[in-house]
């Protein structure tokens, strides 16, 4: 050994060795400083967060939102739901597929491994879109701001021959279709731009974010013997059946926005089942919306972050960050809802969700 001019000892022996792993160590903590899976599933990336900046890849393609129906037939609470990666040929849980819920003692954001008990379980595709909640009224994403999947499922009641409609400018079958069940305001009435509230007779109060036209109900058809009422909106139709919680708000065929698309203002309420993707207060990410939470029937902010309906899904709006290099999504990835998108599109970023927890 010899001692080098600032007075080091220096091993000569594997010296460029030596160099050559120093560097590729020094590359890897620059480009890689630690996993993201550190943070927890639902989390926000903040100002400083060790991910920021990191490339995103695009997920394979057809990946969706899917339940594994294990009780009642539809989707239900007891339902866990899954990102659902990649095509299935028989429709069943991959392997990866990110649980976007609790099961039994796993948690949301843990990724399905071939050994575990609901791998290859037959799932269906939930009618879905991300959302979030304005809190700030800012009209903008912001950090503070739940997010949710929001299904979009309907309670279809067409298949009963006592359902009847008096409402000759209504089709029967469209009448008694596209029925979700929603809790009624119970809050006092205020008075605010932009809000309403539709009263029906058997005292069910609709909060709704339209100007109402009608100042009484009319009645426009029944199902399974219950009455059907309408009230008329600036916006929208909005249906009751009396002696429930079923709701039903519609477009009139004749009315189209200023971009000439129908948009379905129904999805814009928090409901039963939703699943939140961020925590807010006591109430955690992964975990469903019940009756009588604080943040159900809360109105969401239009447009939604990403869509999942049939074949129009936003993958764009995912990523993941391959964590092992080797060029394809696996166990180890961490998956993103990457919305903002930052200055480089396709980059981690300052307000995007982490939809994947620590492996």
């Amino acid at each position: 050994m010899e001692w080098c001019e600032w007075g080091e000892l220096m091993f000569v022996p594997g010296r460029e060795n030596l160099i050559n792993v120093l560097l590729l160590v020094s590359i890897i903590l620059i480009v890689c400083p630690a996993s993201s899976s550190v943070y927890p599933f639902g989390s926000k990336v903040l100002p400083g967060d060790l991910d920021i900046g990191r490339p995103l890849f695009s997920l394979p393609a057809k990946t969706t939102v899917a339940f594994w129906d294990i009780g009642t037939p539809g989707y239900d609470e007891e339902d866990p739901v899954y990102l659902h990666i990649g095509h299935s040929a028989s429709g069943t849980t991959n392997a990866n597929d990110v649980r976007l819920t609790f099961i039994a003692n796993v948690s949301p954001g843990s990724k399905v491994r071939f050994q575990d008990s609901d791998m290859n379980k037959p799932i269906t595709q939930l009618h879905s879109i991300i959302s979030f909640l304005d809190i700030h009224g800012s009209s903008a994403y912001d950090l503070l701001d739940p997010v949710y999947l929001h299904h979009l499922d309907r309670l279809d009641h067409n298949d009963h021959p006592d359902d009847t409609c008096f409402d000759d400018s209504e089709n029967p079958a469209d009448m008694m279709t596209g029925f979700n069940e929603r809790l009624p305001y119970r809050g006092k009435e205020i008075s605010s731009p932009g809000l309403g509230f539709a009263l029906f007779t058997d005292n069910y109060i609709l909060s709704i974010s339209d100007k109402i036209l009608d100042k009484k109900p009319r009645k426009v058809g029944e199902m399974r013997g219950l009455s059907i009422e309408m009230v008329r909106g600036l916006k929208a139709n909005y249906y009751h059946v009396l002696g429930t919680w079923l709701i039903k708000i519609q477009i009139p065929k004749d009315y189209e926005s200023a971009d000439s698309t129908r948009e379905d203002i129904s999805t814009q309420f928090i409901q039963t089942n939703d699943i939140r993707l961020s925590s807010t207060g006591n109430l955690i990410a992964g975990t469903k919306v019940t009756n009588f939470d604080e943040d159900q029937n809360k109105l969401v902010a239009w447009p939604p972050l990403a869509i999942f309906l049939g074949p129009v899904i936003d993958t764009e709006k995912l990523g993941f960050f391959d964590v092992n290099g080797n060029g394809v999504y696996d166990y180890e990835d961490d998956v993103y809802l990457n919305v903002p998108s930052g200055e480089s599109k396709g980059v981690v970023t300052v307000n995007n969700v982490r939809l994947s927890g620590p492996v």
